[in-house]
């Protein structure tokens, strides 16, 4: 098993794994299984999602610290400003602060379902880059992270213009970014080439998706304007009915794509692991010589 990390004076490619609140007390045992699984690997950090919206967000904030004490690794704290006060936020980034949390990543996220109409107008912040300022202005000891989307935001008609707004959430203050999941390299690489050439040099961690259920996989890239490559529908379309077929062809796809990256210079992997324990490590093993 790999066992490197990422320290003073290494090279190697930065890896963080990131992980969902579980909702229910048996969803609760494998998020715990899942991270004791992935611990070993030693990660540069792990990343806790959250809900929406100021106090909807007080679980997983709970969540990171109890990660944090319990793993002694680098924790993340996902925090979104849609429909929050600033009072609110203030309040959240003081905790994390408190408790030793280092890192931030700034999102503006997404309305509830069940939020009134004008919800994502009514918090302090309608965007992630203020959000990022106001984080870099008032708690500059953060270090804050933010997302990237190679194919374009799915709000966002023309990638050009969505682009822009990336940049302008690093002129705000980020110090790296995460990208939304994707299965051609050449989109990801085309990205970081046009935001070099626009002044943006912080490192932008491309976002790996393992596949390991195709329907849940498309309903997720419908919802954040991932494109399902013809080869890679046509793959999984013919396995779908076989969960152990799926989860060995997810593991080989997912092993090809980061064998590439890392060869073409992508400073890290970060992985969804979707709180599942079994195909990150055994892709994680396939890529020791590449990786480690």
């Amino acid at each position: 098993m790999m066992t490197a990390q990422n320290g003073v004076g290494s090279t190697r490619p930065s890896l963080s794994f990131e992980f969902f609140p579980p909702k229910k007390p048996e969803a609760e045992v494998l998020f715990w299984e899942t991270l004791d699984t992935l611990m070993p690997y030693r990660p540069d950090f792990v990343s806790i999602t959250c809900g929406a919206g100021g106090s909807r967000q007080a679980g997983s904030g709970a969540l990171v610290r109890q990660v944090r004490e319990r793993t002694g690794l680098t924790t993340v704290a996902h925090l979104t400003c849609v429909g929050a006060s600033r009072p609110t936020l203030t309040e959240m980034l003081n905790d994390y602060q408190e408790c030793g949390i280092a890192t931030i990543l700034a999102l503006r996220g997404d309305p509830p379902r069940n939020d009134p109409p004008g919800a994502l107008e009514q918090g302090a912040f309608r965007y992630a880059e203020p959000f990022v300022a106001f984080i870099r202005e008032y708690f500059p000891q953060f270090r804050i992270g933010v997302a990237a989307y190679p194919e374009g935001h799915p709000e966002t008609a023309d990638p050009s213009v969505d682009q822009l707004h990336f940049r302008r959430k690093v002129e705000a203050g980020a110090d790296f970014a995460v990208t939304q999941f994707f299965f051609e390299n050449d989109v990801y690489f085309r990205f970081v080439s046009d935001c070099r050439a626009k002044g943006v040099h912080i490192p932008i961690y491309p976002g790996i998706m393992p596949v390991t259920d195709f329907k849940q996989l498309k309903r997720l890239s419908e919802l954040c304007g991932s494109t399902l490559p013809r080869w890679l529908t046509e793959r999984f379309e013919a396995i779908r009915d076989d969960p152990e077929k799926m989860r060995q062809a997810g593991v080989r796809v997912a092993v090809a794509q980061c064998r590439d990256l890392l060869r073409r210079g992508a400073p890290g992997l970060h992985f969804f692991t979707l709180n599942q324990c079994v195909v990150v490590p055994q892709i994680l093993e396939e890529l020791v010589g590449e990786f480690y």
